[in-house]
């Protein structure tokens, strides 16, 4: 491992939430261009983009930003066409816009609580039912319900997340996802349809309704990413080494609209993807615009390839009152409801390692308390490529039953 990757690790592993305004790092007044205050209570700073927070770590102040990717994003709107699938706009895009040479960032709400976030973040992580951190420590257990694919090694994956507002215990999160992870062990023989050895490289972008953290219970955009399997990194939105590129788009902001049962479904359309040529660099884009990406130093052991796609929705069961939770995921209906009733992933793709797409079924799940929380993969659409998986459930006493 070189210096400069030990000391940006370093860096990153005691990264969680900072005390400042902006709930994050190296935000100074003389950084804002422009503030604009939502119709949503929320209030947007127009930082310019040579001085936003990745940029203040002394290890990136001589990063030279790339402000376009090498390759168009993975468009997927073109599939949705024709059904009743809607795509929203971030609420704080009706009170103003940022101008160019900026970019929007949130600023932390009051309503958050330090304490809370620090204690529960590292459920955040995307960790299996097996592994230690998502045991009981006295913060409650991690609820999963998701389908994932092993049939790597991928360069990104694409898919429409449903925007659903939830009932969230305090204290406690409800998340819709997609996730790509790589091991740390790069000395394995990839085998279509078996788990790499770990998955501690990880990024993820979703929609969470998180009080704690991000201010209140409407679902909100984030994204999220952990050199250790989240056992010391939390990297939440512009904590870490994600560097924006675009205006439009504010990360910890809502959206517009939600799904409403037997009325119109609105999504949000997300893809994380290796570009190629060029640096080696993963973009995310929103709404088929890519925003920004992950610098590479931002991984110790790098994260070349994907070798996990993983997508549904997780939960923090906190167990108030000794008793599990009542916070729903999805759109607290089981997956039975089908595509319209539940919520669900829409026409999830891969990025092939030669950057073409890929239909990927991710045919293995995780469901760590079926009473409560089930996921089901409707399969190939008919008419459209990418897969639909379904998922959530309503939580309860009757869990415990």
């Amino acid at each position: 491992m070189s210096i400069f990757y030990f000391f940006l690790a370093l860096f990153l592993e005691t990264t969680l939430l900072a005390t400042s305004v902006h709930g994050i790092q190296h935000v100074e007044p003389n950084d804002i261009v422009k503030t604009i205050e939502s119709e949503c209570g929320d209030i947007i700073d127009c930082i310019d983009v040579y001085k936003q927070p990745s940029l203040k770590n002394p290890l990136l102040r001589d990063h030279k930003i790339q402000f376009k990717p090498t390759m168009e994003p993975l468009k997927i709107g073109h599939k949705l066409m024709g059904r009743n699938y809607k795509f929203p706009e971030q609420t704080w895009r009706r009170s103003g816009s940022c101008p160019e040479g900026t970019i929007p960032v949130r600023r932390k709400p009051n309503s958050t609580d330090d304490v809370i976030a620090n204690r529960t973040l590292p459920f955040f992580s995307y960790t299996h039912p097996s592994d230690k951190i998502i045991q009981d420590e006295g913060n409650g257990n991690l609820e999963i319900a998701a389908a994932y694919a092993v049939s790597g090694p991928y360069h990104g994956a694409s898919a429409a997340i449903p925007v659903w507002k939830v009932q969230v215990e305090p204290n406690e999160f409800s998340k819709n996802y997609l996730l790509i992870a790589s091991p740390h062990e790069r000395n394995f023989l990839p085998i279509k349809g078996k788990r790499p050895p770990d998955i501690l490289n990880q990024m993820a972008v979703g929609l969470a309704v998180y009080p704690s953290v991000l201010g209140d219970n409407n679902p909100r955009l984030y994204i999220y990413a952990t050199n250790d399997g989240g056992e010391k990194s939390h990297c939440l939105n512009h904590e870490c080494g994600f560097i924006q590129t675009n205006n439009q788009f504010a990360l910890g902001t809502a959206f517009s609209n939600e799904s409403r049962a037997g009325g119109d479904l609105y999504f949000i359309k997300v893809a994380l993807y290796r570009q190629s040529p060029g640096p080696e660099v993963w973009w995310l884009s929103i709404n088929d615009v890519p925003i920004g990406y992950f610098d590479s130093g931002m991984f110790a052991v790098p994260f070349i390839e994907s070798f996990y796609n993983e997508m549904g929705g997780r939960v923090l069961n906190s167990r108030p009152g000794g008793k599990h939770t009542t916070t729903q995921m999805g759109n607290g209906m089981y997956p039975s409801a089908g595509l319209h009733g539940a919520a669900s992933i829409a026409y999830y793709m891969a990025l092939n390692n030669n950057g073409g797409d890929q239909v990927d079924n991710p045919i293995n799940t995780i469901v760590t308390n079926p009473k409560c929380y089930d996921v089901k993969n409707y399969g190939m659409d008919l008419n459209h490529p990418g897969y639909d998986v379904a998922y959530g459930g309503p939580g309860g006493n009757e869990c415990d039953q």
